[in-house]
Protein backbone atom coordinates (compact mmCIF):
# COMPACT_ATOMS: atom_id res chain seq x y z
CA UNK A 1 0.00 0.00 0.00
CA UNK A 2 1.55 3.35 -0.98
CA UNK A 3 2.52 5.97 1.57
CA UNK A 4 0.20 8.97 1.78
CA UNK A 5 1.97 12.36 1.91
CA UNK A 6 0.37 15.34 3.63
CA UNK A 7 2.09 18.64 2.89
CA UNK A 8 2.07 21.09 5.82
CA UNK A 9 3.01 24.78 5.56
CA UNK A 10 5.02 25.97 8.55
CA UNK A 11 6.59 29.29 9.48
CA UNK A 12 6.82 31.72 6.55
CA UNK A 13 7.64 29.48 3.59
CA UNK A 14 8.71 26.11 4.99
CA UNK A 15 7.14 22.77 4.21
CA UNK A 16 6.94 19.84 6.60
CA UNK A 17 5.73 16.51 5.30
CA UNK A 18 3.57 14.00 7.11
CA UNK A 19 3.99 10.43 5.88
CA UNK A 20 1.06 8.15 6.62
CA UNK A 21 1.23 4.36 6.59
CA UNK A 22 -2.37 3.84 5.56
CA UNK A 23 -2.69 0.27 6.78
CA UNK A 24 -2.27 1.61 10.33
CA UNK A 25 -2.43 4.88 12.25
CA UNK A 26 1.35 5.27 12.07
CA UNK A 27 2.80 8.57 10.84
CA UNK A 28 6.20 10.17 10.40
CA UNK A 29 6.93 13.88 10.12
CA UNK A 30 9.80 15.28 8.07
CA UNK A 31 11.28 18.65 9.08
CA UNK A 32 8.75 20.05 11.59
CA UNK A 33 9.80 23.70 11.77
CA UNK A 34 6.95 24.27 14.20
CA UNK A 35 4.86 21.80 16.15
CA UNK A 36 1.36 23.31 16.17
CA UNK A 37 0.38 22.66 12.51
CA UNK A 38 1.80 19.14 12.74
CA UNK A 39 -0.19 18.33 15.89
CA UNK A 40 -3.30 19.74 14.22
CA UNK A 41 -2.79 17.54 11.15
CA UNK A 42 -2.15 14.44 13.25
CA UNK A 43 -5.34 15.04 15.22
CA UNK A 44 -7.40 15.67 12.08
CA UNK A 45 -6.26 12.34 10.61
CA UNK A 46 -6.41 10.48 13.97
CA UNK A 47 -2.76 9.47 13.66
CA UNK A 48 -0.01 8.52 16.08
CA UNK A 49 3.48 9.92 15.48
CA UNK A 50 6.13 7.22 15.33
CA UNK A 51 9.04 9.08 13.67
CA UNK A 52 10.44 12.60 13.57
CA UNK A 53 12.82 12.75 10.59
CA UNK A 54 15.15 15.69 10.06
CA UNK A 55 17.01 16.47 6.85
CA UNK A 56 19.29 18.81 8.81
CA UNK A 57 19.60 20.74 12.05
CA UNK A 58 18.54 24.27 11.07
CA UNK A 59 15.84 25.61 13.37
CA UNK A 60 13.28 26.26 10.64
CA UNK A 61 13.35 22.51 10.00
CA UNK A 62 13.68 21.27 13.58
CA UNK A 63 12.08 23.95 15.77
CA UNK A 64 9.01 21.84 16.54
CA UNK A 65 10.87 18.73 17.66
CA UNK A 66 10.90 19.36 21.42
CA UNK A 67 7.17 20.06 21.62
CA UNK A 68 6.32 17.10 19.40
CA UNK A 69 8.40 14.83 21.59
CA UNK A 70 6.41 16.00 24.63
CA UNK A 71 3.13 15.15 22.91
CA UNK A 72 4.42 11.91 21.36
CA UNK A 73 7.16 10.63 23.69
CA UNK A 74 7.52 7.33 21.80
CA UNK A 75 8.31 9.07 18.53
CA UNK A 76 11.84 8.31 17.33
CA UNK A 77 13.94 11.34 16.42
CA UNK A 78 16.31 10.61 13.53
CA UNK A 79 19.00 12.90 12.14
CA UNK A 80 22.41 12.37 10.60
CA UNK A 81 25.16 11.83 13.14
CA UNK A 82 27.04 14.95 11.99
CA UNK A 83 24.06 17.21 12.74
CA UNK A 84 22.77 15.49 15.88
CA UNK A 85 24.68 17.60 18.41
CA UNK A 86 22.96 20.77 17.16
CA UNK A 87 19.53 19.66 18.39
CA UNK A 88 18.01 20.88 21.66
CA UNK A 89 16.90 17.30 22.41
CA UNK A 90 18.71 14.00 22.04
CA UNK A 91 18.28 12.05 18.84
CA UNK A 92 17.12 8.45 19.20
CA UNK A 93 18.84 7.49 15.98
CA UNK A 94 21.93 9.00 14.38
CA UNK A 95 21.80 8.28 10.70
CA UNK A 96 24.47 7.43 8.15
CA UNK A 97 24.59 7.07 4.38
CA UNK A 98 22.73 4.08 3.03
CA UNK A 99 20.73 3.28 6.17
CA UNK A 100 17.07 2.43 5.90
CA UNK A 101 14.27 3.19 8.32
CA UNK A 102 11.42 0.71 8.59
CA UNK A 103 8.11 2.52 8.27
CA UNK A 104 5.19 0.15 8.16
CA UNK A 105 5.46 -1.79 4.93
CA UNK A 106 7.81 0.80 3.42
CA UNK A 107 11.50 1.56 3.72
CA UNK A 108 12.86 5.09 3.99
CA UNK A 109 16.33 5.27 2.47
CA UNK A 110 18.94 7.74 3.71
CA UNK A 111 21.04 9.71 1.20
CA UNK A 112 23.82 11.73 2.83
CA UNK A 113 24.25 15.02 0.93
CA UNK A 114 26.78 17.12 2.87
CA UNK A 115 27.10 20.80 1.99
CA UNK A 116 24.18 22.89 3.24
CA UNK A 117 25.12 21.31 6.59
CA UNK A 118 27.67 18.59 7.29
CA UNK A 119 24.96 16.08 8.08
CA UNK A 120 22.32 17.05 5.55
CA UNK A 121 20.37 14.07 4.22
CA UNK A 122 17.53 13.38 1.85
CA UNK A 123 14.85 10.79 2.55
CA UNK A 124 13.77 8.54 -0.31
CA UNK A 125 10.53 6.61 0.13
CA UNK A 126 8.84 4.94 -2.82
CA UNK A 127 8.90 7.56 -5.61
CA UNK A 128 9.18 10.56 -3.29
CA UNK A 129 12.45 12.32 -2.43
CA UNK A 130 12.48 14.78 0.47
CA UNK A 131 15.44 17.03 -0.25
CA UNK A 132 15.33 19.57 2.59
CA UNK A 133 17.54 22.50 1.61
CA UNK A 134 19.84 20.69 -0.82
CA UNK A 135 17.71 20.71 -3.96
CA UNK A 136 14.82 23.13 -4.39
CA UNK A 137 12.27 23.24 -7.16
CA UNK A 138 14.06 25.22 -9.89
CA UNK A 139 16.97 25.91 -7.55
CA UNK A 140 19.56 24.73 -5.07
CA UNK A 141 20.31 25.45 -1.41
CA UNK A 142 23.15 27.52 -0.01
CA UNK A 143 26.53 25.92 0.63
CA UNK A 144 26.65 26.95 4.30
CA UNK A 145 28.91 24.23 5.69
CA UNK A 146 30.39 22.79 2.53
CA UNK A 147 31.96 23.51 -0.82
CA UNK A 148 31.03 23.87 -4.45
CA UNK A 149 32.64 20.52 -5.16
CA UNK A 150 30.51 18.78 -2.53
CA UNK A 151 27.30 20.24 -3.89
CA UNK A 152 28.34 19.33 -7.41
CA UNK A 153 28.69 15.70 -6.33
CA UNK A 154 25.29 15.84 -4.60
CA UNK A 155 23.61 17.18 -7.72
CA UNK A 156 25.23 14.56 -9.95
CA UNK A 157 23.96 11.87 -7.63
CA UNK A 158 20.40 13.16 -7.55
CA UNK A 159 20.30 13.31 -11.35
CA UNK A 160 20.71 9.53 -11.48
CA UNK A 161 17.37 8.85 -9.75
CA UNK A 162 14.36 7.83 -11.85
CA UNK A 163 12.85 10.79 -13.67
CA UNK A 164 9.45 9.92 -12.20
CA UNK A 165 10.77 10.74 -8.71
CA UNK A 166 8.76 13.51 -7.05
CA UNK A 167 10.88 16.22 -5.43
CA UNK A 168 9.54 17.51 -2.11
CA UNK A 169 11.81 20.31 -0.92
CA UNK A 170 11.95 22.30 2.31
CA UNK A 171 10.74 25.70 1.11
CA UNK A 172 8.30 27.28 -1.31
CA UNK A 173 10.88 29.19 -3.35
CA UNK A 174 9.68 27.95 -6.73
CA UNK A 175 8.50 31.19 -8.32
CA UNK A 176 11.52 33.17 -7.14
CA UNK A 177 13.84 30.40 -8.31
CA UNK A 178 12.20 30.30 -11.73
CA UNK A 179 12.82 34.03 -12.09
CA UNK A 180 16.53 33.39 -11.46
CA UNK A 181 16.49 30.37 -13.75
CA UNK A 182 15.07 32.55 -16.52
CA UNK A 183 17.89 35.05 -16.02
CA UNK A 184 20.45 32.28 -16.30
CA UNK A 185 18.84 30.44 -19.21
CA UNK A 186 16.51 32.91 -20.97
CA UNK A 187 15.95 30.83 -24.11
CA UNK A 188 14.82 27.71 -22.24
CA UNK A 189 11.21 27.22 -23.31
CA UNK A 190 10.43 24.87 -20.41
CA UNK A 191 11.50 27.54 -17.93
CA UNK A 192 9.40 30.17 -19.72
CA UNK A 193 6.28 27.99 -19.66
CA UNK A 194 6.87 26.82 -16.10
CA UNK A 195 7.32 30.41 -14.93
CA UNK A 196 4.04 31.44 -16.55
CA UNK A 197 2.20 28.57 -14.84
CA UNK A 198 3.83 29.34 -11.51
CA UNK A 199 2.73 32.97 -11.61
CA UNK A 200 -0.87 31.92 -12.24
CA UNK A 201 -0.82 29.29 -9.52
CA UNK A 202 0.64 31.68 -6.97
CA UNK A 203 -2.32 34.00 -7.50
CA UNK A 204 -4.51 31.14 -6.30
CA UNK A 205 -1.99 30.33 -3.53
CA UNK A 206 -1.50 26.82 -4.88
CA UNK A 207 1.66 24.95 -3.78
CA UNK A 208 4.29 24.63 -6.50
CA UNK A 209 5.90 21.70 -4.73
CA UNK A 210 6.33 18.84 -5.52
CA UNK A 211 7.80 18.63 -9.01
CA UNK A 212 9.03 15.61 -10.90
CA UNK A 213 12.72 15.08 -11.43
CA UNK A 214 11.98 15.06 -15.16
CA UNK A 215 10.70 18.63 -14.92
CA UNK A 216 13.69 19.66 -12.82
CA UNK A 217 16.11 18.13 -15.32
CA UNK A 218 14.50 20.24 -18.03
CA UNK A 219 14.24 23.53 -16.16
CA UNK A 220 16.44 23.62 -13.05
CA UNK A 221 19.78 25.15 -14.11
CA UNK A 222 21.60 23.43 -11.23
CA UNK A 223 20.76 20.08 -12.82
CA UNK A 224 21.82 21.28 -16.28
CA UNK A 225 25.41 22.26 -15.59
CA UNK A 226 26.68 20.49 -18.71
CA UNK A 227 24.16 22.16 -21.02
CA UNK A 228 25.92 23.97 -23.86
CA UNK A 229 23.37 26.78 -24.18
CA UNK A 230 23.52 27.45 -20.44
CA UNK A 231 27.31 27.49 -20.42
CA UNK A 232 27.34 29.84 -23.40
CA UNK A 233 24.92 32.19 -21.67
CA UNK A 234 26.99 32.19 -18.48
CA UNK A 235 30.32 32.32 -20.33
CA UNK A 236 31.62 29.19 -18.63
CA UNK A 237 33.37 26.14 -20.05
CA UNK A 238 32.91 23.45 -17.38
CA UNK A 239 30.31 22.28 -14.89
CA UNK A 240 31.95 23.54 -11.70
CA UNK A 241 32.35 27.06 -13.06
CA UNK A 242 28.74 26.94 -14.24
CA UNK A 243 27.65 25.98 -10.73
CA UNK A 244 29.57 28.96 -9.30
CA UNK A 245 28.04 31.31 -11.86
CA UNK A 246 24.53 30.10 -11.00
CA UNK A 247 25.17 30.52 -7.28
CA UNK A 248 26.21 34.12 -7.93
CA UNK A 249 22.96 34.76 -9.81
CA UNK A 250 20.74 33.15 -7.17
CA UNK A 251 22.58 34.32 -4.03
CA UNK A 252 24.82 37.21 -5.11
CA UNK A 253 27.75 35.35 -3.50
CA UNK A 254 30.78 33.39 -4.66
CA UNK A 255 31.00 29.98 -2.97
CA UNK A 256 34.27 28.30 -2.04
CA UNK A 257 35.58 25.24 -3.82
Amino acid sequence: MPIKIIQIKTLQDNYAYLLVEESSTQAAIIDPGSAKPVIKALAAENLDLSHILLTHHHYDHSGGVSELKKHYPKAEIAIHKDDANHLAVSANRKLQEGEKIDFGNALIKILHLPCHTRGHVAFLVENALFTGDTLFTAGCGKFFEGSTTEMYENLKRLKTLPETTNIYCGHEYTLENLEYAHLADPANQTIIERLQRARLRQIDEEPLVPATLALELASNPFLRLNNNALQKQLKTTNELDTLVALYQIYYRETPSF
